[in-house]
């Protein structure tokens, strides 16, 4: 009885560690000199982890590490936030959604109009505050911030500035 109690618990925590998997998996993100543009497409919400949200997180990271790249390369852009497309079909907190996303670049003129540093803060189907927001990034240089919502109830707050030591001589 206790073998087959263990046995039950580890195919149940294996199949739960298959469909994290599964869903971190369905998410596809490119970039290029002019943005970067990708979709999740699954389950909301695994085992209580909100794993469709989480497809921010990991096009935040992906747009940073461009933004570096590019500007390693003497390409000196920043994110054009207003131009920030964000969607989710069929988003109700039960199912599986479509979260899609394109972040687009414009190009500047100099190292120092360029912005190397991109996050995002927001609430899936909740709202937050910017100006707790902005109190998490009070110490960035030359914070630039956008706010945008899907019908479905996704908020985001996009927020970009220079990375303090990749621009340590912009002031």
């Amino acid at each position: 009885m206790v073998i087959q109690q263990v046995a039950t618990i580890l195919l149940i925590s294996f199949s739960s560690l298959m469909t994290a998997n599964q869903a971190e998996k369905k998410d596809e993100i490119t970039c290029s000199e002019n943005g970067c543009k990708g979709t999740y497409s699954g389950p909301e919400f695994v085992n209580g982890s909100d794993v469709a949200h989480q497809f921010s997180n990991h096009m935040a990271n992906k747009v940073g590490r461009q933004l570096k790249a590019l500007y390693d390369k003497g390409i000196y852009v920043q994110v054009d936030l207003p131009k920030i497309k964000m969607t989710t079909k069929n988003m109700d907190n039960r199912g599986d959604v479509i979260y899609s996303l394109e972040i687009p670049f414009i190009k500047v003129a100099t190292a120092c109009d360029a912005f190397t540093a991109f996050d995002h803060r927001g609430g899936w189907g909740h709202r937050i505050k910017k100006e707790n927001v902005l109190a998490h990034f009070k110490n960035q240089n030359n914070l630039k911030i956008i706010e945008l919502t899907t019908p479905e109830g996704l908020q985001e707050f996009w927020i970009q500035w220079r990375h303090q030591s990749k621009q340590a001589q912009c002031k």
